[in-house]
């Protein structure tokens, strides 16, 4: 069984928080905690808090022990959310606009007994 956090209106770019869920997708939770412990991103802060609570919503959601090693990422996407549009003065009376980009996060985690295997890549050759 899976649980679902999700993390709304982050005031940090979809772009550099996709470079951080890409490195613990498909990893186990110990292994991705240890990964965004590392980084020194403010997004490695907010996904490890994003990761945590992902990890409570599983213990409330499941009677069954936690361990570590069983539950993986399932699934993590990063999402446009709004953005604040801002202008800042420039030289001989010209204005540039300045835009603050915010995303939304939703992770999944799960078993591994409950997935039958790691997401990953499938490649169909044709010939031809």
């Amino acid at each position: 069984m899976e649980a679902i956090a999700k993390l709304r209106k982050l005031s940090i770019s979809e772009r550099k928080v996709g470079r951080l869920a890409t490195l613990i997708r498909g990893k186990s939770v110990a292994a991705a905690l240890a990964i965004l412990q590392s980084k020194p991103q403010q997004a490695a802060l907010q996904l490890r808090k994003l990761l945590l609570s992902a990890i409570s919503n599983w213990q409330n959601n499941h009677a069954a022990s936690f361990e570590d090693g069983a539950i993986f990422v399932k699934k993590i996407t990063v999402d446009r959310a709004g953005m604040l549009k801002r202008i800042m003065p420039a030289p001989r009376g010209v204005a540039h606009r300045i835009r603050k980009r915010s995303s939304h996060v939703v992770m999944v985690v799960d078993t591994l007994q409950n997935s039958v295997s790691l997401p990953h890549q499938t490649v169909s050759s044709t010939t031809i």
